[in-house]
């Protein structure tokens, strides 16, 4: 079009020179002045400000001030400011809490520091293997491969390890957030990372280098690029199928969780993919090539995935019809699903909770019920449907055998989003319950206060964690925190700094895996021996004054109880964060008469004690028992399994159990240590001259474990006769039970 001379192009130059759409529009065109009302009018020509006519006020006029201060870019620095708050939270005294540095932690760099030194060949000369162990399972994979370049660069320092994984998790926090904001057109996507960031379960677990953090970050970034593949472009799928690949390599639970989401979205979404049906196909040979790894680690491990399935007593590879197995699945499963789980936590182990917080951020529950109402609501619509999606897989995983915070992580992913949905929501509702007539400069004075309060928070936990966290619980030992392998192993590099001849037998038992830890912060060849004071009480050994032993308050207990040594000093006492003592470096000797005390030890340990106990159920019967050290028989039938019996160096474990009347049962239920074990039982039954024999091996595991052991039918017991072994200890090794108790059936265990 021409006028006067002067074409449309003349006039106004092509949009597509400009930034972006709002900036041309502002430029060219005068800003609407009704908003209900979106008419444009044409700004004069730029040749009439030549001709001294005045110029509109632009307000893109300003360069730095107008990318600081305007509306336009207030909501990216917001994204930004929250990504730095996200980062602060974790990387701040981020050796100092979790108190602890588990096993599962340091492993990720001793193996990579192992593939570094074998030419990335594993121990059974695998190249680039797939998984690598630990605990006696194949479960460690992305996980060593991230901590490869870190321990190339710096070594092993815990910093390191966790701050690589903390720098991970930024990828999640930015997937929330650009999922509210690409997706969900919540132009506040900056609420889905602070959100993310206070969730209680993630905070803590994402200041660690576990490996489900990984999976749960790459599981949000699958998420995200899943939704872009389904609203802007195709070729984001092939994304999806990368990130969807990490996160099942990161962690054993991810595999179910990342299986149950693909045919769910395959099945939300099916018209999309025939749609995109070229595209589909590429993406499944993308993820068949991502499959290869795992394929050619079946090929070469073929009974591992059963394995670990026994290794975690899962029920799935229990003596049980299948539709028992899936009632057990789908009772688990929605125990996950359960609001109660995630904000009023129960049973679980006290290092992978914050005390009084729960599992996500209870004052958010509204929010996230809100935002579930409004996902429902708009179920027809793909992005919502895949938020659904994730959240019916996020605890898929964790209900092959345990519900666990650390197997059902993935679902703080979808919580996050659904809280920003419900603020979202509540905000426009708000201000005009407020003011009679719709404001949107107060919608965004409210948004502000938003982002005030939820900074507040997070950098209130992140104070109260530090501060308050090394005591919330006190159970520092083996079985609680297991404090702190730091602290213990930074003072023995100072004794052998002052002395390097000395000889030292640090105890093992203070945490899980201390082979691991200490091949962390010590190069091979160790400059200590483990060795616990129950090893120098059980039997006689060498020992000197000049020896240092490294003891646990119960162990130094012991020691005193045992009546076996003299000249007792203590070199140094390490305290736990109550300021009660950790950690005794001592120096002893036997005293003289120790063969003598010795001789008639062994004695005395081969006879059995008599005694009487209640069952659980409140049935009396006579009980003969190995001599034990720690706890009373009564604690194996109480029903509570923390409480326990411990042998004094008497393995196996033998249980008598004289029933005055015949007993029904149909199995038996032992929570066991997690030593290599083996469990005999003989039973003499109602009717039958010929005992009974059951007989059930298990295998390491890092964890006390309930296990239950079938009858061939309902017997009538008069007699049992139990032993319980440490199949990998001699004979004057400790076993540890803490419940025994005679089942009609599996069923009762579940009930």
């Amino acid at each position: 079009m021409r006028i006067d001379g002067i074409t449309h192009a003349d006039q106004y130059p092509n949009p597509h020179t400009y930034p972006d759409l709002h900036t041309y529009l502002d430029t060219y065109y005068h800003y609407p002045t009704n908003r209900y009302h979106h008419t444009w009018r044409p700004h004069p020509h730029p040749d009439q400000h030549r001709a001294g006519l005045p110029r509109p006020a632009n307000r893109y006029n300003g360069g730095v001030s107008v990318i600081l201060f305007s509306k336009k870019y207030r909501e990216y620095w917001l994204f930004f400011v929250s990504l730095v708050i996200y980062l602060t939270v974790r990387l701040v005294a981020i050796e100092d809490f979790p108190i602890y540095f588990f096993t599962d932690e340091a492993i990720q760099s001793v193996h990579a520091a192992d593939l570094i030194r074998d030419g990335f060949y594993s121990e059974e000369d695998e190249f680039l293997p797939t998984f690598l162990v630990n605990g006696n399972q194949y479960n460690l994979s992305t996980s060593v491969y991230l901590q490869v370049l870190p321990v190339l660069l710096f070594g092993k320092q815990i910093w390191v390890t966790r701050g690589v994984s903390v720098l991970v998790t930024l990828l999640a926090a930015i997937s929330v957030g650009l999922f509210c904001k690409l997706i969900l057109n919540i132009k506040q996507g900056w609420m889905g990372i602070l959100f993310l960031s206070i969730m209680p379960g993630w905070f803590l677990h994402s200041r660690t280098a576990f490996e489900t953090v990984l999976a749960v970050t790459f599981f949000a970034c699958f998420l995200l690029t899943y939704a872009l593949y389904r609203t802007r472009n195709p070729n984001y799928l092939y994304g999806a199928v990368i990130f969807a690949a990490l996160s099942f390599y990161s962690y054993s639970p991810a595999q179910v969780v990342i299986a149950v989401s693909v045919a769910g979205l395959a099945f939300s979404d099916a018209n999309y993919h025939w749609k995109q049906r070229k595209t589909i196909l590429w993406a499944l040979g993308l993820g068949l090539i991502c499959l290869v790894p795992y394929f050619r680690f079946l090929i070469n491990h073929p009974n591992e995935n059963v394995e670990h399935l026994r290794i975690l007593s899962s029920y799935w590879v229990q003596d049980i019809s299948i539709f028992e197995k899936l009632g057990f699945y789908f009772k688990s499963y929605f125990s996950g699903l359960n609001p109660i789980y995630w904000f009023l936590p129960g049973k679980e182990l006290i290092r992978h909770v914050m005390k009084d917080y729960g599992h996500l951020w209870r004052p958010a529950f509204p929010f996230i019920l809100l935002g579930l109402g409004y996902t429902l609501k708009n179920i027809q619509k793909s992005p919502y449907r895949i938020l659904l999606v994730a959240i019916l897989a996020a605890p898929s995983g964790a209900a092959v055998a345990e519900m666990s915070i650390t197997r059902a992580l993935f679902m703080v992913i979808p919580a996050a989003i659904l809280a920003a949905i419900g603020v979202w929501k509540t905000i426009p509702w708000l201000a005009e319950k407020i003011s009679s007539v719709p404001d949107k400069p107060f919608s965004t004075a409210l948004y502000g206060l938003v982002f005030l309060v939820l900074s507040f928070f997070n950098f209130y936990i992140l104070q109260d964690s530090l501060r308050n966290g090394p005591v919330w619980f006190t159970q520092y030992g083996l079985f609680g925190l297991q404090y702190s392998p730091k602290i213990v192993f930074n003072a023995v590099k100072e004794t052998l700094d002052q002395n390097p001849d000395i000889k030292i037998f640090l105890s093992p038992n203070w945490a899980n895996g201390t082979d691991t830890l200490s091949r962390y912060f010590f190069d091979d060849p160790l400059p200590f021996e483990f060795g616990s004071i129950d090893s120098f009480i059980a039997k006689e050994r060498p020992l000197t004054r000049q020896d240092l032993l490294i003891m646990t308050p119960e162990e130094n207990q012991q020691m005193k109880e045992s009546g076996k040594f003299k000249n007792i000093y203590y070199e140094q006492i390490l305290p736990y964060p109550n300021g009660q003592p950790g950690f005794y470096f001592t120096h002893l000797e036997y005293v003289d008469n120790i063969q003598e005390v010795f001789a008639e030890e062994l004695k005395t340990r081969r006879q059995l004690i008599q005694s009487t106990v209640m069952l659980q159920d409140q049935t009396t019967v006579s009980v003969e028992y190995s001599p034990l050290d720690m706890g009373e028989i009564k604690h194996v039938f109480d029903g509570d399994d923390f409480t326990l019996g411990r042998t004094w160096e008497s393995n196996p474990f033998i249980l008598k159990l004289d029933f005055q009347e015949a007993y029904p049962a149909g199995a038996v239920k032992f929570r066991i240590g997690g030593e290599a074990s083996s469990i005999q039982l003989q039973l003499l039954v109602e009717g039958q001259e010929e005992p009974v024999f059951v007989e059930d091996t298990f295998p390491e595991n890092p964890e006390p474990r309930t296990v239950i052991i079938e009858l061939p039918t309902l017997e009538n017991i008069l007699f049992a006769e139990i032993q319980i072994k440490n199949t990998e200890n001699d004979e004057f090794a400790h076993v540890h039970l803490w419940e025994v108790e005679f089942l009609m059936d599996q069923n009762q265990h579940e009930q």
